[in-house]
């Protein structure tokens, strides 16, 4: 059942076994998602999305009336799967050689369907995509504590994690500040959580449910923090105070409060953030080189224009290794798909933004689009914006956004 303060346009004509099946595959699916990122572990998440399509299509052939999806989503669907493959098609054509890795890459735009397919299912699945990222800030927090009681444990889950692909340890030294890192690659979703239980905090009728979620919202902050890049750091203690700002009944008092609590956190910690912005430090250095070598790559005319490929072989000069992605994710993407294709695909990323603040029934979802702005933010220095982190929140906003615009009947994933 959907959360009282999460009201419903209606109670959605669909269910039985069918729409139950539908609702267990997606869980699974973002369980899988969340705690199975490479898919290195079960290698579940395409058949998993599969079935989730092959259940759909299945119940919509035994529905009375007929499936619809509103025009704008199938349009928005198309070009964002279009773009990279066009961007492919064009590698091949001029010639692109091996290695070459764009239709791996393609998988996760693919995924941005999901978003139909919960339209077409009438299905809110954040809730359940919440409670998952919950248990994944429980175990965040459950590994820092338990690596800073027993420090042995560093060692023993260090190579466990890497060869998983969802958590790397590490003791990162900040131009001097040593911090210890529980950095789960899923970790950077947590703002979706920290956003959807911080609109519940503020909005349910009974004050125990206000409290617990409260506490959930602070839960997932705190995981989000210990988690330790620069990224999620910043993001954790800034992305409260802009629903802070959101929420505030007189639009001064909550500008007065954040930028208060900023000016705050930025005298306390002042040190600590230069330390973290220093451009001498590992990370930051390498990231800071990475431009050189997006500066002599991008003045090629050609590729500034049509870009290079999605998936094309590339040999950092920073790095000193061969990647086909880099951490500068929109610096790549005009690598891939030029400047023009870069720019509309950027457009695509930022509709659910534009969408929320100016059609009134989508405002509903502002504090949730508003963390999708800070997630968007983040993926300037990481490279999750078009994994199946990334555009599996683009796909449950996208969803909830055109129900809300079009007053579709909607149930939660339940």
């Amino acid at each position: 059942m959907a959360d009282a303060a999460r009201p419903l346009i209606g109670v959605a004509p669909v269910g039985g076994a069918w729409h139950t099946m539908v609702v267990t595959l997606l869980v699974i699916f973002m369980i899988s998602c969340v705690f199975d990122p490479a898919d290195r572990i079960l290698g579940l998440k395409v058949p998993l999305f599969a079935a989730c399509w092959a259940v759909t299509l299945a119940q919509c052939s035994f529905r009375s009336e007929r499936c619809r999806l509103p025009l704008e989503l199938i349009v928005y669907t198309l070009l964002f799967v279009a773009i990279p493959f066009a961007s492919i098609v064009g590698y091949y054509v001029t010639g692109g050689g091996q290695p070459y890795d764009g239709f791996q890459l393609l998988k996760g735009y693919l995924l941005v369907s999901l978003g139909a397919l919960l339209y077409l299912n009438r299905i809110d699945v954040l809730p359940q995509l919440c409670a998952v990222l919950s248990a994944l800030a429980a175990v965040i927090l459950g590994v820092a504590i338990a690596v800073a009681v027993e420090p042995t444990l560093f060692d023993l889950l260090y190579l466990p994690g890497s060869l998983s692909g969802l958590l790397f340890l590490d003791r990162r030294d900040y131009a001097g500040l040593v911090m210890l890192q529980v950095y789960f690659v899923t970790s950077p979703m947590l703002v979706i959580s920290i956003a959807y239980y911080f609109h519940l905090a503020r909005t349910h009728v009974l004050p125990r449910r206000r409290l617990l979620f409260g506490g959930l919202s602070a839960l997932s902050i705190a995981a989000m923090f210990f988690a330790g890049t620069r990224n999620n750091i910043l993001v954790s203690l800034l992305l409260p105070l802009a629903l802070v700002l959101l929420y505030s009944r007189s639009r001064l008092n909550g500008v007065l409060i954040s930028a208060g609590a900023t000016a705050v956190l930025g005298g306390v910690f002042l040190e600590e953030i230069g330390r973290l912005f220093d451009p001498n430090e590992v990370s930051n250095f390498t990231k800071l080189s990475l431009l050189q070598d997006y500066s002599e790559t991008l003045s090629q005319p050609l590729t500034l224009l049509v870009g290079s490929g999605l998936g094309a072989w590339q040999f950092w000069e920073a790095k000193g290794m061969s990647y086909f992605i880099s951490e500068l994710t929109f610096l790549e993407m005009i690598r891939n798909f030029g400047l023009f294709g870069a720019l509309l695909m950027l457009a695509l990323l930022c509709y659910p933004l534009v969408h929320a603040f100016a059609m009134r029934r989508s405002r509903a979802e502002r504090h949730l689009v508003i963390a999708w702005g800070f997630y968007l933010l983040m993926c300037v220095s990481n490279p999750n914006l078009f994994s199946s982190m990334g555009i599996l929140v683009l796909s449950s906003l996208l969803a909830n956004l055109f129900r809300l615009d079009r007053a579709s009947p909607v149930t939660s994933a339940s």
